[in-house]
């Protein structure tokens, strides 16, 4: 039995004898692990003398370190608890410190695995690390060894192959060079064949003024017209601007301008609409059948009196591309298909007011491959089967722009064939269709996305559906409305939202149109054009998130006519901001006075301006004269202008070609005076209902306004039948004359301008009640007599007007 109480004594004594000296805390807590090792090997063996062993063990523990292996001690750990002792007391401490040495080396032997496991893995995270370096290091010098061999590869095929482009295009500039002479002589000889062939056709009679190669060059000097003495083609640019019966008559003058007269460029568009009264059957067949290679554009608007043998001259025209031939009575569909038959390069046909049905639309998708534009306007005898071929044809899949506006026949079925044959559309017109619903534009839009223009006026019944849908489906740059009642603010928020692009908005007597509407608006970046007019619940906060915003600075045309809220702090803001305002409508608004108005003459830019029905008066009026730029004045139904704001208006505003000044009572002859004194570029004047206006006023007209082309003076009682004498002898240009209400003007005499006038209109009948007063006045009765007894004085004294005129229009400077 081991006594471990005298074993531990008798060690440390033995330990303190050997020891050196030091403290006996730092000897048990350093010797610590050499006893429990050496005490754990020396219990295995159970040697004779247990000091001497230990004494040995710990020596030779010293030698070999206290980390040594665990194959060193004499039996393996496990084999400890194998033990037995004698004794229960020792067996106690015996077991107390088995368990002690044993914890010891279990966590002895752990850390020494813990650190041998991280030294391992953090050796082969650092190789890990330090292999996947080179392998980068070796791919991209792979890398760059490959690029360098393909872009030396590259560059040797590419010297290559742009020798063998240059031996190319060298072979094929000689070859193309061969082969295009070859076609220049062969085309030049097809036109001179063709050429000679067309002038046989013509037999032009050029007279001397002809040359041999066939040019017409200067006409002779014997001829001693100003027009012959002109270079022939300043001559032809005069007279490009003449109607076809004008050129008509030019062609009798002499030779050589029968020559001009029937060359080639003024028969490229012919237009039949304007002598539409006038002209005949035989005439027109007669000039289609001369002038046919060479019409391009063709004009029968209105021409009621042509027949079948016209239209199927029109349709000889091969080289036709546009033809107008809308309320046109003698159209059928047998007319129009001799055309497209005929013409098949047409881009542009109107057959709006016509009696056509579903065979014309049948022959339009079997003929018309490249037709752009279609306009069926009004045309009431073509149904929903005949749409159906556009589905079917070849025809009319190119169409940009289709008119079908009151066809109220169309249901749902014919837009959807509309919108599948023609889904390239891109400007669409719905007018005067009362009897559209939401479901048909929603068809059209769900394939016509290309659309860009839409027109909707008077459609009552399209809701905030429809336009949301349109803004949707679409990219609109260009829509009308007019007369909705249903769309609100939230339709202008959709399209201002999905439509960023709109420059053209119009929108007319709409009353659902707010300041919120206005504020949507306001945010276009591209808008250069605004009607808003009828719009009463429009103010100016409204227009002031329209000036404000983007498009104020772009702006170019804007009409706020009848808006009622509208006052002179908008006026103010416009001339601020809008300075490339062209076009301004301010009529019937009645908010605005003279102190707004004043601010109108900062706008530069601006060229028409319309006040009609409002409250300017004189000094409003004046200051509208330092508008450098105004051509066109509208002041009708101002009842607090006179004489004097005429006189300073004029003074200032010398480049005036348009002034309506219609139901203003207080002006007199004394206006006309002043406004031809300094105005001499007047083209159309309007004094309808201006009841002092006597024959002395058209004395003064005609005397100096030698272009007037438009006037109108319906209601003037006091005219005699000395004012057509006097437009007939002195306003040669005169094309538009309106003489409606004139009880002192005999219809013999007004039969006089009929023959020159485009457009004339005559009555005697009784001024109506609407013009605000009689022809039977009896404040006026006092001045016609004054007039009548004075007729020959102010003739004589106003002979040389004309001459005074000049002289005062010179001193000013002259604006003509």
């Amino acid at each position: 039995m081991i006594n471990w109480f005298n074993f531990s004594q008798s060690f440390k004594m033995s330990s303190i004898k050997t020891s050196e000296a030091v403290p006996s805390g730092s000897v048990i807590k350093s010797s610590l692990a050499e006893v429990y090792q050496a005490l754990l090997s020396g219990c295995v063996s159970c040697p004779e003398s247990l000091v001497i062993f230990l004494e040995e063990k710990i020596m030779k523990i010293r030698g070999n370190g206290i980390h040594g292996n665990e194959s060193d001690w004499p039996l393996p750990v496990c084999s400890i608890q194998k033990i037995s002792v004698g004794s229960p007391c020792g067996s106690q401490v015996l077991s107390s410190l088995f368990e002690k040495a044993h914890s010891w080396c279990r966590k002895r032997l752990t850390k020494m695995c813990f650190k041998a496991w991280r030294g391992y893995v953090s050796t082969k995270r650092e190789t890990a690390a330090e292999r996947a370096l080179k392998m980068s290091g070796a791919a991209e010098r792979h890398s760059q060894r490959v690029l360098r061999t393909a872009l030396h590869g590259w560059a040797t095929w590419l010297q290559v192959r742009r020798r063998r482009q240059q031996e190319a295009v060298r072979k094929l500039r000689r070859v193309w060079n061969s082969v295009h002479c070859r076609a220049v002589l062969q085309a030049w000889h097809r036109f001179a064949q063709e050429s000679r062939k067309t002038k046989e056709n013509l037999k032009l009679d050029t007279g001397p003024c002809e040359k041999r190669d066939g040019s017409c060059g200067v006409p002779h000097m014997d001829w001693k017209d100003v027009v012959s003495m002109l270079p022939w083609k300043l001559a032809l640019k005069i007279l490009q601007y003449l109607p076809v019966r004008d050129l008509l008559r030019c062609a009798q003058v002499s030779h050589s301008w029968k020559a001009i007269t029937q060359m080639s460029s003024l028969w490229g568009k012919i237009n039949f609409s304007v002598e539409k009264d006038h002209v005949e059957d035989s005439a027109a067949v007669r000039i289609l059948q001369r002038y046919r290679p060479f019409v391009v554009h063709l004009n029968m608007r209105g021409c009621s009196a042509l027949q079948w043998p016209s239209f199927e001259c029109a349709a000889k025209c091969r080289n036709l591309l546009e033809l107008n031939i809308s309320e046109c009575k003698a159209v059928n569909d047998e007319t129009v298909r001799v055309i497209v038959e005929g013409c098949p390069s047409l881009l542009y046909l109107n057959l709006s007011h016509t009696a056509v049905t579903d065979t014309t639309i049948r022959n339009l998708s079997r003929c018309c491959l490249s037709l752009q534009y279609l306009s069926l306007a009004y045309c009431r005898n073509f149904t929903d089967r005949g749409l159906q071929y556009l589905t079917t044809g070849k025809g009319c899949h190119r169409l940009v722009h289709l008119d079908l506006s009151g066809c109220t026949q169309i249901s749902v079925d014919g837009f959807r064939d509309v919108a599948v044959g023609c889904s390239q559309l891109q400007h669409f017109e719905l007018n005067d269709m009362p009897t559209i619903v939401d479901k048909c534009v929603l068809v059209m839009v769900s394939r016509c996305s290309s659309l860009n223009a839409v027109s909707f006026l008077d459609t009552p019944h399209l809701s905030d559906t429809a336009f949301k849908a349109i803004a949707e489906g679409c990219r609109l740059q260009w829509i009308r409305i007019e007369g909705n009642s249903q769309m609100t603010d939230g339709s202008w928020r959709h399209l201002t939202r999905n439509c960023p692009g709109l420059r053209f908005i119009h929108v007319v007597d709409c009353p659902q149109l707010s300041d919120a509407s206005m504020r949507s608006i306001g945010s276009l970046k591209n808008l250069t054009s605004l009607s808003v007019a009828d719009c009463r619940r429009m103010s100016d906060v409204g227009l002031r998130y329209l000036l404000e915003g983007p498009p104020g600075p772009k702006l170019c045309s804007l009409n706020l006519s009848s808006c009622e809220r509208v006052g002179d702090m908008s006026l103010v803001r416009l001339a601020q901001r809008c300075s490339s305002l062209r076009h301004l409508d301010l009529s019937y608004c009645e908010r605005l006075t003279d102190t707004g108005l004043e601010c109108l003459g900062l706008l530069s830019s601006l060229v028409s301006l319309d006040l009609t029905g409002t409250n300017i008066q004189d000094q409003g009026l004046a200051s509208l004269g330092s508008i450098a730029a105004l051509r066109n004045l509208s002041v009708s139904k101002c009842p607090w202008i006179t004489d004097a704001g005429i006189e300073k208006l004029c003074e200032e505003a010398r480049d005036l070609e348009s002034l309506d000044l219609s139901h203003c009572l207080v002006l007199s002859n004394q206006t006309v005076k002043a406004l031809c004194c300094s105005c001499r570029n007047l083209l159309a004047l309007r004094v309808r209902g201006c009841p002092k206006m006597t024959d002395m006023a058209i004395q003064y007209l005609t005397g100096v306004s030698h272009y007037l082309r438009e006037l109108d003076v319906s209601g003037c009682v006091h005219l005699t039948e000395r004012t057509p004498k006097l437009l007939q002898r002195s306003c040669q240009q005169l094309a538009c004359i309106s003489m409606l209400y004139c009880t002192g003007i005999p219809k013999q005499a007004a039969l006089l301008l009929r023959p020159r006038a485009q457009q004339w209109e005559h009555s005697r009948d009784s001024v109506p009640p609407w013009y605000g007063y009689s022809s039977e006045d009896q404040l006026l009765q006092p001045m016609k007599m004054e007039v009548q007894c004075e007729g020959h004085q102010e003739t004589d004294r106003e002979q040389h007007w004309g001459h005074s005129c000049h002289d005062d229009h010179s001193r000013h400077g002259d604006h003509s």
